[in-house]
């Protein structure tokens, strides 16, 4: 989706992330997405490089949480992935 457009609305930015509004509600409660309130009835508005920082932000996560998945830091892991029942696996 190529866009020129700065400043979304909620509808807007669900359709830009290709997320429901429920999920930028959270974005925004927990502080991933920052917001900006307009007007008397404090609509919320969102930039377009917030937004676009989002799904980074994410799969930096994502990233950080496999890599700390190792053998040394869980023993089940270990014991299950050294197993020698499966060892013809580990040659795949």
């Amino acid at each position: 989706m190529t866009t020129t457009q700065e400043w979304f609305t909620i509808e807007e930015a669900a359709d830009y992330l290709r997320v429901s509004k429920r999920t930028i509600y959270k974005l925004t409660q927990t502080g991933r997405l920052p917001a900006f309130r307009i007007g008397k009835e404090r609509h919320r508005r969102f930039r377009r490089k917030d937004l676009d920082s989002v799904p980074q932000q994410v799969e930096e996560k994502q990233v950080a949480g496999l890599l700390a998945l190792t053998a040394e830091s869980d023993p089940v892991l270990a014991e299950l992935w050294d197993n020698p029942r499966d060892a013809e696996y580990d040659n795949l």
